[in-house]
């Protein structure tokens, strides 16, 4: 039987959707590697007597590299079928066929094909798109544990405080053992899953689309992150830059207003995508690379700004994140040392309006330096809600 499953769990990007995060040309999918790591998990968790499917819809709760985009690919691999018979009665419907678009290149089955990506263009009807109620990264996690009250509840009971100054590794490998592995445990797990709502997709609360949405506005504001003659800067400098060019737009150009308006849950995935992607044109040109949420085996860090060995670590918290001390106390020096660059630390608190959390930060941060504690730079970057320019002057 493990060896008929794993044969059938194999699940490749199906490309055409074009959903998910990836900077390559065509995701990884589940390839060897991940298909024993799960395949081998779950067997372990039914041997212990769970049986339930869902377990392959919450499998990113205990596995580390395994997100939404698996779990869409494993979907969407299931399902292609279906998703090619309603591809081709949209494109009959709307009369898309190599007769009417001779410019355009057509499968052998009618399909048309992504120029871009050498793949068929499949299309997805909206009412099948969902929020993924799954961890993708460190603070998801902590997300889903305190929206899930069974496990939250459990965890409470066995762990309590130390839960928060776990890495993400630790956490996963906690509810595998723990959670999953426990078949009455898993059960009350598995009742409140399948009793959860899950939030239909919404365009405008989609981070990617609303960050990338924003670039553009930005641009077209002349808000840019160019920097005139920052050739050959190191990581460190680089980094400063664009994240100066994005605190001015916060401050001076209602950026802040923006942040303030996003949904209160993706604030803070806005502000780091917005870094991430207004920067990426800056860093390339100064013969850099920038990597979003690379993960070198304590949890992802927000940014990697490097050039070889040459490495900048950044870290982004709101000042509404309960973590906000622990980011800037353990999680910044911790992927320091993972990444061997403990000097090149960037530690960016944005503040919403906590004069509380603000004070603290900044007293823990003039503390560490009078006594020579190697810490990350401290930046603050004040989204707080501004009065108009008519109103100072009156």
């Amino acid at each position: 039987m493990y060896k008929s499953a794993f044969k059938l769990f194999t699940f490749s990007e199906v490309n055409g959707i074009n959903l998910g995060f990836s900077e390559i040309e065509h995701g990884a999918g589940f390839g060897e590697k991940f298909r024993k790591q799960v395949i081998s998990d779950v067997f372990d968790i039914v041997k212990k007597g769970v049986q339930y499917p869902e377990i392959f819809q919450l499998i990113s709760l205990f596995e580390e590299n395994i997100g939404p985009d698996r779990l869409s690919d494993m979907v969407a691999t299931i399902i292609y079928p279906d998703i090619v018979m309603y591809t081709k009665r949209i494109q009959d419907e709307l009369g898309i066929c190599k007769e009417k678009y001779p410019e355009y290149i057509f499968r052998e089955d009618g399909l048309a094909v992504n120029p871009y990506k050498g793949c068929e263009i499949l299309l997805l009807p909206k009412d099948i798109l969902h929020e993924l109620p799954i961890a993708q990264c460190w603070d998801d996690i902590d997300r889903v544990v305190s929206e899930n009250e069974n496990i939250r509840r459990e965890i409470n009971e066995a762990v309590g405080e130390e839960w928060s100054r776990w890495y993400s590794r630790d956490k996963k490998a906690y509810l595998k053992e723990h959670i999953f592995k426990d078949p009455e445990k898993c059960s009350r797990v598995i009742e409140g899953y399948r009793k959860s709502e899950v939030a239909k997709y919404d365009l405008n609360n989609d981070v990617e689309y609303f960050a990338a949405t924003l670039i553009k506005t930005m641009k077209r504001k002349g808000v840019t992150f160019a920097v005139e003659g920052a050739k050959e800067k190191d990581s460190f400098a680089a980094a400063l830059d664009v994240l100066d060019i994005f605190k001015d737009w916060v401050e001076y150009n209602k950026g802040w207003d923006t942040i303030r308006g996003a949904e209160s849950s993706k604030r803070e995935k806005i502000v780091q995508r917005l870094i991430h992607l207004g920067s990426k044109n800056y860093i390339s040109a100064n013969d850099l690379d920038i990597s979003f949420e690379p993960d070198a085996g304590r949890g992802p860090v927000d940014f990697k700004v490097s050039r070889g060995g040459d490495k900048t670590i950044v870290e982004v918290k709101l000042s509404t994140n309960t973590q906000y001390l622990h980011g800037y106390e353990e999680q910044a020096e911790e992927y320091g040392k993972v990444e061997c660059t403990t000097d090149k630390m960037i530690y960016v608190f944005v503040d919403l309006g906590n004069p509380g959390r603000l004070k603290k930060i900044t007293e823990t941060h003039q503390l560490n330096l009078q006594s020579q504690k190697k810490v990350p730079e401290l930046m603050i970057i004040d989204a707080t809600a501004k009065n108009t320019a008519s109103t100072y002057s009156n």
